[in-house]
Formats: structure tokens, C-alpha cells, sequence
């Protein structure tokens, strides 16, 4: 059973993704590099601003694809003024050459500033970080198994307190798209 993260709680210790870092200048696809660990600890290690992160039940997937990312992708500048993202990790159960390559697709198509936050695409491998915390959701019925659940939350860094947690209770973008995330009260 697991404990599920809210509002006002320190975000958990030991937190480690992995992800295939995606450089703005080479955006193919097709190219695949070594995972490596995302220590999330060591980025809300820092002292100043807050992190974003926004998980999706799948890359490559309809909602997640057209309706979620995108916008957020397109506003990173005005999370960044507005809220004081410096960090933002998108995140599913997929595994990292998956959404390396989707990041890598969705960053070709956006308007994503070199002066944004820093942006990293990550798997949640197993979906254990969801699973572990109450944001998972059961997608055995379409075939997906167990995935991260849709949602965003904001941390702030050198804290580790969770400042916003917006999770999906059906399909839809409400809790967990940009306009959710600009208007949360921190």
C-alpha cells in the first residue's frame, strides 16, 4: 500500500529517474544515447525556484501528445516568470529511449526558449515513484499495465515542499495543464 504525496508534504528522498538528456541542437529522433540516473535530489538541492513535475500515463498517446505537453512546452517561460520553475521534468512509465525520442519530437514543434527552465524528459521506470506515492493509475484493462497517473506537481527546491499537486480523477487536462499550473496559489 502506498502513502499518497499531497500538498504541504516534503517531497520523498532518494528520488531517482532515468532519462537520456536531449540537446536542443540535435533533435533526431532516431539518435539513441546511454540512460543515466536523474538524481531529483540533487535538483531540489538548489536554493532557489521551484520544479515542475508533470507526469503523463503515456508518450506517443493522444491526450498526453496533443492536449498536455505542448502548452506546457510553449509556456515554459511564463512558468518560469510566474511561478519560478527553474526545473521541469515530464515524466511517464515509458522507458527512456521512448521519451527521449518523444521530447525530442514535441521540442521540434514547440517554442521552447534557450532561457526557459531546464527541461529534462524522464522515465519513472515500473512506474515505482507513482506507485510508491499514491499517483499511479491501473491501464491493465487497454493493455498499458501499471503507469504514472496525469498529474503536475511543483516543488519547492532547497524545501522540498510540495507547493502545488494537481492529479487527474478523470480523462481531461483540468489539474495538470499549464492553465491549472499558472493559476495554482503558492
Amino acid at each position: 500500500m502506498s502513502n499518497e504525496l499531497k500538498e504541504g508534504d516534503t517531497f520523498p528522498k532518494g528520488v531517482t529517474f532515468k532519462h537520456i538528456p536531449i540537446d536542443p541542437a540535435a533533435l533526431d529522433p532516431l539518435a539513441c544515447q546511454i540512460p543515466a540516473p536523474l538524481n531529483v535530489d540533487q535538483i531540489l538541492d538548489q536554493t532557489t525556484g521551484n520544479t515542475l513535475i508533470v507526469s503523463v500515463p503515456g508518450a506517443f498517446t493522444p491526450t498526453c501528445t496533443e492536449n498536455h505537453i505542448p502548452p506546457i512546452l510553449n509556456h515554459l517561460n511564463d512558468l518560469k516568470e510566474k511561478k519560478n520553475i527553474q526545473s521541469v521534468i515530464i515524466m511517464s512509465a515509458n522507458d527512456p529511449f521512448v521519451l527521449n525520442a518523444w521530447g525530442k519530437l514535441l521540442l521540434k514543434e514547440s517554442k521552447v526558449s534557450s532561457t526557459g527552465p531546464k527541461l529534462m524528459f524522464a522515465s519513472d521506470g515500473n512506474a515505482k515513484f507513482s506507485q510508491e506515492n499514491g499517483l499511479s493509475v491501473d491501464a491493465s484493462a487497454n493493455g498499458m499495465g501499471i503507469r504514472s497517473a496525469r498529474f503536475a506537481l511543483i516543488v519547492q527546491n532547497g524545501t522540498k515542499k510540495v507547493l502545488y499537486l494537481g492529479k487527474e480523477v478523470e480523462r481531461g487536462v483540468k489539474y495538470s495543464g499549464v492553465e491549472a499550473i499558472l493559476q495554482a496559489k503558492l
